[in-house]
């Protein structure tokens, strides 16, 4: 069994007892899915409604089957587990039953029923405590102030004054309708995150995660900080695919972090550059996790342009990271590991197949196909390709194992998607987010760079200990109308604010990415954190670069895009050298100046800028070259 499928083993729960009905509902959640999004034609309304209740059901039942903290106070909790278990499956019997009645009825003028109230505060209250449980405080805590404004924003004065709004108003629009509980985010975790994490699970199950790594040891172990490039590069490709950072920190990292810290890196700084490349993945196509998915059911805009959109600004992204690590390794003296490579035809020999799903996902989504198709041809052919090799092949044993997995890994990105389904619905009940709006356009007066910066704070706030797409819903909601009023493109906007969503795993005090890796590599968490944002502060400055710049977004004419491409290339490549100081021999203080401006010259859009780039830069390369002749003959 290759290592990738030992370690997706590791996940399941031991059999037996209750943890062997946690196993089978996990089997029929996903089968009752995979049911739901390929053969039945279920109302949208109450596809959701089932589904949630189903993962709120398996995240009360998982802890309940618990044991291994005992006392009263963990006694309590088993028992309001147990409640909230029967609770939650009564909610979904009753949308399923009064679904006629719930479809047919006009929220907020027709009065809800004892049972649609008591079914509405089931749901309400299951969500918070399984956000509290799954998630932490922190989002429980911002639940908890938007819903108290619901129920008493009439008692304030100005500008958030709101109506007067009954406990049966608040619980009507949230749960009752498409606004709020069951809202694009939810809408999105059932169909779209559903079955990518499904084929994500089946490339890991079936041996791809493994391939994943070794092939990129193949490509870059045998580089000037191979080791370090090997960590980028597989966690960039495995990334791509399950979309969370800490995730990916915790299963690439388990190999990545060890390796680095052997191969000389201190190890902070390896669990800084883990954190970095996985929180990447993110921002990297074809997949680029579930808020993509969200751009899509937020913006209406296709997900194949939206790739398209985030290809290149992804790129400079790990450009910058590989450039950072190649001078970094330069300046440490760490030089080629042929050790930690593997033989890149013999890699590509071995586990080419499991190229195959992905090659069918990106063609099919350049085919035009929706990404629900797409994934779902790519899982049938990740089993199908697995039997081409007796060691990789998926029988019923792993397909269960898959099917299993696969709702144990929705249930944080369900319950985050449901959490900020209850903001998005107390936001829309109460007008906050024309509100909020309002106060960034005053504050911007008419600055794009203003309201940029303030949904850049929002957003990396929102974010701190929060899951992608709850942080980047929210900001969606509340930055996105003023950016739209600045006249930023919808599709900048959003890829502006999906960017701080997914640094904010890496943005300290609470950079959950970084704190995973710690975890890992037994190191300060606060440290690593500090090494992350060092690692990642070209991309802090990227969304600025590509909102100032829309070729990067290829938008504009062949040659400007191009033109745009090579020089902000050249610019990271050039920033990445200032930062670490080092590019042939260390950088003094004036080359590194040079090398900083020239890099943002380069970025920056604009003949002039480009032309004072290119000027700037060749003079300080040039600087570097003779200071590393002189030293070299010096020391000859």
């Amino acid at each position: 069994m290759t290592a990738a499928t030992e370690t997706a083993g590791s996940e399941a729960s031991p059999t037996g007892g209750l943890a062997t009905s946690v196993r089978w509902l996990c089997i029929g959640l996903s089968t009752f899915q995979l049911w739901a999004i390929f053969v039945a034609t279920l109302d949208p309304l109450l596809h959701r409604a089932l589904f949630l209740s189903m993962v709120l059901c398996l995240v009360f039942l998982t802890a309940a089957a618990d044991r291994s903290q005992r006392g009263p106070r963990q006694r309590m909790s088993r028992i309001l587990s147990w409640f909230w278990v029967v609770s939650s499956l009564a909610a979904g019997m009753f949308f399923l039953a009064r679904f006629e009645w719930i479809r047919a009825r006009w929220p907020q003028v027709e009065l809800l029923p004892l049972a649609g109230m008591v079914c509405g505060l089931v749901l309400l209250f299951a969500v918070l405590d399984a956000t509290r449980r799954i998630i932490g405080w922190l989002l429980f805590a911002v639940i908890m102030a938007f819903l108290v404004y619901a129920l008493a924003g009439h008692l304030m004065t100005g500008l958030f004054y709101h109506r007067l709004l009954t406990l049966e108003d608040v619980i009507d629009q949230i749960i009752f309708t498409t606004n709020g509980l069951f809202s694009a985010p939810i809408a999105v975790a059932a169909t779209y995150v559903y079955v990518f994490v499904l084929f994500g699970t089946a490339l890991e199950v079936s041996g791809a995660g493994d391939f994943i790594f070794r092939l990129a040891s193949s490509l870059a172990g045998r580089t000037r900080g191979g080791p370090a490039k090997v960590a980028v590069a597989s966690s960039a490709l495995y990334g791509t695919i399950t979309g969370s950072p800490t995730s990916n920190v915790v299963t690439t990292g388990l190999f990545t972090i060890p390796m680095m810290k052997r191969a000389g890196l201190r190890g902070d700084v390896a669990a800084a550059v883990e954190a970095v490349a996985s929180t990447g993945g993110g921002l990297l196509p074809p997949v680029m996790g579930s808020a993509a998915f969200l751009m899509v059911e937020l913006t209406g805009i296709p997900y194949l342009e939206i790739c398209l959109a985030a290809l290149f600004p992804a790129m400079l992204f790990y450009l910058s990271i590989f450039m950072q690590l190649h001078w970094g390794a330069g300046r440490l003296g760490i030089d080629r590991v042929p050790a930690v490579a593997h033989s890149f035809w013999a890699v590509l020999r071995e586990g080419a197949h499991h190229l195959v799903p992905l090659l069918t996902l990106v063609l099919l989504l350049a085919g035009g196909s929706t990404p629900i198709t797409a994934a779902g041809a790519a899982l049938v052919l990740t089993v199908a390709v697995s039997w081409i090799r007796p060691d990789t092949r998926m029988g019923l044993k792993r397909i269960l194992q898959v099917l299993e997995l696969g709702a144990r890994r929705s249930m944080l990105v369900t319950v985050a998607c449901a959490a900020a389904g209850l903001v998005v619905g107390a936001i829309a009940v109460t007008g906050l987010g024309g509100k909020v709006s309002s106060l960034i356009f005053a504050y911007a007066g008419g600055s794009m760079f203003l309201a940029l910066f303030a949904t850049m704070i929002v957003c990396v706030l929102l974010g701190m200990g929060m899951p992608v797409p709850s942080a980047y819903v929210l900001t969606a909601v509340l930055a996105g109308p003023p950016l739209a009023m600045l006249g930023l493109p919808e599709l900048s906007a959003h890829l502006f604010i999906l960017y701080f969503a997914v640094l904010s795993a890496i943005t300290p005090p609470v950079a959950v990415a970084a704190y995973a890796a710690a975890s890992i590599a037994q190191e300060n968490p606060g440290r690593v954190a500090a090494q992350a944002v060092r690692l990642g502060l070209v991309a802090f400055v990227i969304p600025y670069f590509f909102v100032y710049r829309p070729e990067l977004l290829l938008v504009g004419s062949p040659l400007s895009i191009l033109l745009a491409l090579l020089t902000s290339a050249a610019g990271v490549i050039l920033l990445a050298s200032a930062l670490e100081g080092f590019m042939q021999v260390s950088l003094v203080w004036q080359e590194r100046m040079l090398m900083l401006a020239s890099g943002l010259c380069l970025i920056f859009p604009g003949w002039g800028t480009d032309v004072a780039g290119v000027v700037l830069g060749v003079l300080a390369v040039s600087r570097q070259s003779v200071r590393a002749r002189t030293q070299m003959s010096s020391s000859g």
